[in-house]
């Protein structure tokens, strides 16, 4: 190695072991409303720090380092947004401020320091000091609850942009979205086609914070995928569930899902698929998260194969979209 090369892997090294710093001022200056502080119009320090009860000195130094990554500009003596930094407003249409706000919980942040409890053990960092597991974590924990479902349907923004122009939904009577949270894949589909009903499935006090619009095709049920009935449709929709799951728990759902739904149905599962090649994708990225947190997986085609099959499901189709999710679609084998 020639020393311009070793230089390189140097630097390299240093960015990836201090870009946690970068990441945690984010998280903080996402929970203090910075961005909407500064609205429409640039605010020097002194104002925003006073505004966010905060020490000026301090702030200034986190924002400068957000700058120096293209997250807030700082010029002629005050804080001016850039494209990155309007996503972290509340009112933006693709604000991303609450799955910030999320990834910077304690509870959250801190299962990250406990990564190596995974690698020694093979199970959720998170369990290491929370045994019950994040679902019922944030069942007991209403605000940080709150925060989590506001985050997925931030985070579901982007997404859903892309998932709706990639498949055809509207050949559905009916679909129903398991686990689906507030809805919000699920209504938006409903919107681009009128003639689709759909059924909203999660647990109780989940679907009891959903009321239809007047008019919308939505009825709710509440419940439990590994014990309750799964309603009838003609699709099922699993955005981000099953990567939750390792796979005994994942071909629980499946199984379910096949055991109670029409012969004709479709089981559409949305998810980051691992890609053969080495370079980067937000799949490797989420396969940690999901290892720290609910110990789940990201998988790989063939291993999204194997569920299909172990839950007597096949896998006929995978449809990849704009966005780095692709559109699994199984049917009954």
């Amino acid at each position: 190695m020639n020393a311009e090369a070793a230089l390189a892997a140097n630097i390299q090294i240093m960015r990836l072991t201090t870009g946690c710093w970068t990441s945690r001022c984010l998280h903080v200056v996402a929970e203090l409303g910075i961005a909407d502080l500064i609205c429409d119009q640039p605010q020097s320090t002194e104002a925003l720090a006073k505004a966010s009860g905060t020490q000026p000195n301090a702030l200034y130094r986190v924002l400068r380092l957000l700058a120096s990554v293209g997250i807030f500009e700082w010029e002629h003596g005050a804080w001016h947004h850039t494209d990155g930094s309007r996503f972290l407003r509340s009112d933006h249409p693709g604000s991303l401020r609450d799955y910030v706000r999320m990834l910077g919980l304690p509870v959250f942040w801190n299962a990250f320091g406990d990564l190596d409890h995974s690698l020694r053990t093979g199970k959720s960092a998170f369990a290491k000091h929370h045994p019950e597991g994040v679902f019922e974590y944030l069942a007991k924990h209403p605000e940080e609850s709150h925060i989590f479902d506001a985050a997925m349907v931030s985070k579901s923004h982007r997404d859903i942009g892309a998932i709706l122009p990639a498949y055809d939904f509207s050949q559905f009577a009916s679909i129903a979205d398991i686990a689906g949270g507030r809805g919000h894949l699920l209504r938006a589909i409903l919107k681009a086609s009128p003639k689709t009903q759909g059924i909203l499935f999660d647990q109780p006090h989940v679907v009891a914070g959903v009321t239809p619009e007047r008019g919308e095709k939505l009825t709710t049920v509440g419940g439990n995928f590994f014990t309750d009935p799964m309603p009838k449709a003609d699709a099922y929709l699993l955005m981000n569930i099953i990567h939750d799951w390792p796979d005994a728990e994942s071909t629980k759902i499946l199984s379910a899902i096949n055991r109670d739904m029409p012969t004709h149905a479709r089981v559409l599962i949305i998810e980051t698929v691992v890609p053969p090649t080495p370079g980067p994708h937000l799949s490797k990225e989420l396969d940690i998260a999901m290892m720290a947190l609910p110990g789940g997986m990201e998988r790989t085609q063939d291993e999204y194969g194997g569920l299909a099959s172990k839950s007597a499901l096949r896998l006929n189709l995978i449809v990849e979209t704009m966005s780095p999710y692709s559109i699994l679609e199984m049917v009954a084998a």
